[in-house]
């Protein structure tokens, strides 16, 4: 065999063994669960039962169900963007006084989120909460769950929603030539058309990814719905959770959640033909960074500068009140009574005198933290791939990824679940249900399509003309993507990372179903903590927990945008 055979051999080779085991890694735990599992409960004795969709069309509960999660779903895609916006604009397009303070306020709902959120919401609004406990004081009659339905869910989504604008539309906002808004100004066009003609069009496609994400979290709720939705606002993640519990009502669980995924792929479907036709302004190319604008009505200045003080006030407040409860005492907060006298380590020392008393926080720190890294490494090389060669497989690969978008990841769960209950030739003979691992899969599997379209993106960002000058140069491929295209996407892998990292630190949705019972991750502990049922012990041992997650989400925001800027900086 001549050199150029064992050439050809080899790059057969890397390519072949690679394709093999990102084909059977696709199919193992992205397809062949959610079969198994629609083989189960929708085919009973290998016949279509179409019993399961006729109860379901019958049922009054399950169409209320799903008229509310539609209802959120529009409702936080419109509230979020607008406050996300918002929030940009008032950091990064006008000059507000104290736009440390809200810079900083502004990023909080990167460290208070998901079941931390949820949890502070509950305590300090809920029918036992700290707000409430006053409020009975001066009207003994009021209705304790006041804060419940609709009204609190959105509220509380809202401001937990504006994350990927913080992150990412105001990327977007930033990139912006400050030459075309000063030619604008030229040419006599007023501060407001301005920013409707020419600001907001440079963004549409990052608004666009983030109103993706945002209708998708709305459909998909379920922790906010659960603990703060009360008998009278029940969504379809809720309801698949608890029509999956028992064996009689598990295929309805199924039909539900398919109904969930054929939302879920229409929507993405419709969002990018919109993208498609969309004439958008190029950002890749910045000549001149961009400068706060002054509101010159000065009405309106005094109006925007309330209203954004108010809004960092409001998304402070839970972070505030977490912090605080986690020095007081149970009967301090029952009664809505902070005495500084009585504030006490004693919670944190019963926390960290306990053998087992930080085994989630640890817990769900290596679980976040393998699992996102193995999702961005993956994502670094499948869509780098994706972009650059345009064929059917390429294409097939990517909708593949997205499978986690079309289904709720309660169904995905409870697909591995049942499926991998027992020794299977996919995976070796190897019982993963009950096991360690299984939950580090489920997180890396739910993080997939967020990562790939995000690092996509990055991609397609890249200005082409760098990667020419490189191969010209001489530079090999390898070499090119690691000296030219990699810093330039380093910004964005941070930034990504740091989001799948926090948003699984309290993780809920999937956790519930997949957790090992010697290893309790921490939004599974912070959801039982919520139910009146619990104890006043690990109720106040929630605060604590919750402190910790924000202090550690504090931290790798601090390291990813130190990192972050300096990448910038090297760049420019």
């Amino acid at each position: 065999m001549d050199k150029l055979d064992r050439y050809k051999l080899r790059r057969v080779v890397s390519f072949l063994i690679p394709g093999l085991l990102l084909a059977w890694s696709i199919f193992t735990f992205l397809i062949y669960p959610n079969l198994n599992l629609l083989q189960i409960t929708m085919f009973k004795d290998g016949v279509f039962d179409i019993t399961p969709v006729v109860s379901i069309m019958q049922s009054e509960r399950v169409i209320e169900a799903l008229k509310n999660s539609f209802v959120l779903a529009v409702s936080l895609t419109v509230t979020a963007n607008l406050l996300g916006v918002f929030q940009i604009l008032v950091l990064d397009y006008f000059q507000i006084r104290g736009s440390r303070w809200l810079s900083i306020a502004y990023h909080t709902p990167l460290i208070c989120n998901g079941m931390v959120l949820v949890t502070a919401y509950n305590f300090i609004f809920g029918s036992q909460g700290f707000l409430t406990a006053n409020l009975l004081q001066i009207f003994p009659d009021m209705n304790v769950y006041w804060f419940r339905g609709f009204g609190a869910v959105l509220l509380e989504m809202t401001f937990a929603g504006t994350s990927n604008h913080i992150m990412f539309v105001r990327d977007s906002l930033r990139n912006i030539d400050y030459q075309t808004i000063e030619a604008a100004r030229n040419m006599g066009v007023k501060g407001g058309r301005i920013l409707t003609k020419v600001v907001l069009p440079t963004m549409k496609p990052s608004i666009f990814a983030a109103s993706i994400l945002t209708f998708i979290t709305g459909i998909s709720a379920f922790a906010s719905p659960q603990v703060l939705g009360g008998e009278n606002f029940e969504t379809i993640n809720p309801l698949v959770r608890s029509f999956s519990q028992t064996l009689t009502t598990r295929n309805y669980a199924a039909v539900l959640a398919i109904f969930l995924g054929l939302v879920t792929i229409l929507v993405l479907a419709v969002t990018n033909w919109i993208e498609s036709r969309g004439n958008y302004v190029s950002v890749s190319k910045v000549k001149t960074p961009l400068q706060k604008t002054k509101i010159e009505n000065p009405v309106l200045n005094i109006v925007v500068t309330v209203a954004a003080h108010l809004v960092a006030l409001i998304q402070t407040i839970p972070l505030g009140f977490i912090f605080i409860f986690s020095f007081m005492r149970a009967s301090d907060l029952y009664a809505g009574k902070i005495d500084p006298a009585n504030l006490t380590l004693e919670n944190y020392r019963t926390l960290f005198s306990s053998s087992t008393g930080l085994r989630p926080v640890v817990t769900s720190m290596i679980y976040a933290g393998l699992a996102s890294v193995c999702v961005v490494t993956l994502m670094l090389v499948l869509a780098r791939i994706i972009t650059r060669y345009h064929n059917r497989l390429t294409g097939a690969l990517e909708m593949l990824l997205q499978i986690p978008w079309f289904l709720p990841s309660t169904l995905i769960a409870l697909g591995m679940v049942m499926t991998f209950d027992k020794p299977n030739i996919l995976t070796g003979g190897i019982t993963l249900t009950g096991t360690v691992y299984i939950m580090l899969i489920g997180y890396i599997i739910v993080k997939l399509p967020y990562t790939l379209r995000m690092i996509k993106a990055a991609y397609l960002g890249l200005d082409g003309s760098l990667e020419e000058a490189a191969k010209n140069l001489g530079a090999s491929v390898p070499k090119t993507y690691v000296k030219v295209i990699f810093p330039i996407i380093w910004p964005t892998i941070l930034s990504v990372f740091l989001l799948n990292f926090i948003g699984q630190l309290g993780e809920y949705n999937m956790s519930v179903f997949l957790f090992h019972p010697l290893y309790q991750p921490l939004g599974v502990v912070l959801n039982a903590a919520t139910s009146p049922d619990s104890s006043p012990e690990a109720q106040m041992l929630s605060f604590v927990y919750s402190v910790i997650i924000m202090i550690v989400a504090t931290s790798v925001i601090t390291f990813v945008y130190k990192s972050k800027n300096a990448a910038l900086k090297k760049q420019r």
